[in-house]
């Protein structure tokens, strides 16, 4: 009785904290009333219903624990651009596993710093350039499924596009090649999906409620969050490295640069590749990184905690936005025809959906981003500030360390330059979301793609 009352008096001690400062809020609600609204609805209508209730800038709580959720604009833009030195980290979860807390997204401080700064020469323009030749080899795969599967049977589009993602990733983060078309059942493969499958609401939550000190007390072993069960990733990473040091060959991909950032051999050519850029997709800077921590290594688990965030984070967002997109045009047909039409002069221009033919899309662009905001497939993101930040002039004053909510092309090119997609009979319209997950999906969706006739 005891330890239920000090139980009951831990989670419920914030409960007022909001009402003291005069600030509307949402109730603290019990651990089951939260998972049965989690499996019971999709995440963006939960999070569309509370702002719909209680406003755009509003309390909250993340298990006990007092935060902000933030759906204007505004405050937004000062929130991911102006302030973001304030707001640097997310919402971590530590999990006492290994591989998970040394993940970019996890680990603060000087850390996250020099991480952030050896990951980031990665998507600088140099090097997607690069790497858009795998994207481009794996997206053959792809069409070669797609033309085996010229019927007037609908395609499930999801399965597709998760296959291609996968290839993608496997062959840039992994250095392995797979084909998950004609090879699901490939160990990799599986191995993946089921990582991926363990990253449940349930796993999200316990990993934000369990303190810190009672997941270290958990032997490795049994830890129910390792995400690389039997070392299977850490085994088949290793190997790949072992590989290319004997045989002194170097790849245009993700792991390369990992690897060079173990390798205090490697490091001149990887600090060459440090470079400020700002174009109008985005930009990336080291300006703000203390010299300090610009250049030093990265340990074995920092490498392979580093490649299986670009899977976690990479596989299930970017095989949903391809789905959405494609959904979209379905059901857009004109828009559709907009696409053809830019993609057959890209390939008459470049010969190829080569990443300087893609940053001239404009259409694609458009496209993209239209179906991100009505359909993206994070439908929050989570900030701790670092320093106290008074929000605009709501009244809300974030303290350090509090936490706030957030709500938040080459592949699609080749698809487009050889097939039209349409609607089928069994297509939803509109989308349903899949209920009880953490991102905003769907647990299929069929769509027809034909062959376009007037491309040989």
């Amino acid at each position: 009785m005891v330890l239920l009352s000090v139980v009951k008096w831990y989670l419920a001690r914030n409960d007022d904290y909001w009402t003291k400062k005069g600030i509307h809020s949402t109730t603290r609600e019990n651990f089951f009333a939260f998972l049965f609204k989690l499996y019971s609805q999709d995440m963006g209508k939960l999070l569309k219903n509370i702002t719909k209730e209680h406003g755009r800038v509003a309390g909250s709580f993340q298990g006990s624990s007092p935060s902000v959720m933030v759906a204007e604009p505004d405050l937004l833009r000062d929130i991911l651009v102006k302030d973001f030195h304030i707001f640097p980290y997310r919402n971590t979860m530590k999990t006492g596993d290994e591989i998970a807390d040394k993940m970019v997204s996890t680990v603060i401080g000087e850390d996250w710093k020099r991480i952030r700064t050896i990951i980031t020469p990665a998507f600088t323009s140099k090097r997607m350039r690069l790497i858009s030749s795998i994207m481009n080899e794996c997206s053959k795969h792809s069409l070669k499924f797609v033309k085996n599967t010229q019927t007037r049977e609908p395609v499930d589009i999801k399965s597709m596009f998760g296959a291609f993602t996968m290839d993608v990733i496997a062959s840039s983060a992994f250095g392995t090649k797979v084909d998950s078309h004609n090879d699901p059942q490939n160990e990799f493969v599986r191995r993946a999906r089921e990582a991926f499958l363990r990253f449940t609401p349930l796993y999200v939550v316990f990993s934000i409620m369990i303190p810190r000190w009672v997941l270290e007390l958990i032997p490795e072993s049994i830890n129910p969050f390792k995400l690389d069960k039997d070392n299977f990733f850490r085994d088949v990473t290793m190997s790949v490295i072992k590989q290319r040091k004997e045989t002194g060959r170097r790849y245009n991909d993700f792991l390369q640069l990992l690897m060079d950032a173990t390798d205090e051999a490697a490091q001149t050519e990887s600090q060459e590749t440090v470079e400020d850029e700002t174009d109008r997709f985005g930009s990336i800077t080291f300006n703000e990184t203390s010299p300090s921590a610009k250049y030093k290594k990265l340990s074995n688990n920092e490498l392979l905690a580093q490649c299986i965030l670009f899977f976690m984070v990479g596989y299930e967002t970017t095989g949903v936005v391809l789905t959405f997109v494609t959904y979209c045009l379905a059901t857009n047909p004109e828009w559709q025809e907009k696409l053809i039409k830019e993609v057959d002069e890209a390939f008459e221009k470049y010969g190829e959906m080569s990443y300087d033919a893609v940053r001239e899309m404009k259409v694609l662009d458009a496209v993209l981003s239209e179906t991100l905001r009505m359909h993206p497939p994070a439908a929050s993101t989570g900030r701790t500030a670092v320093e106290d930040y008074e929000l605009g002039n709501t009244g809300i004053t974030f303290l350090k360390i509090q936490k706030h909510l957030i709500q938040k092309g080459s592949w699609k090119a080749n698809l487009f330059r050889h097939f039209r997609v349409k609607p089928h009979s069994t297509t939803k319209i509109p989308l349903e979301y899949k209920k009880g997950a953490i991102l905003l999906t769907v647990t299929e969706l069929p769509l027809l793609v034909e062959k376009r006739t007037e491309v040989k």
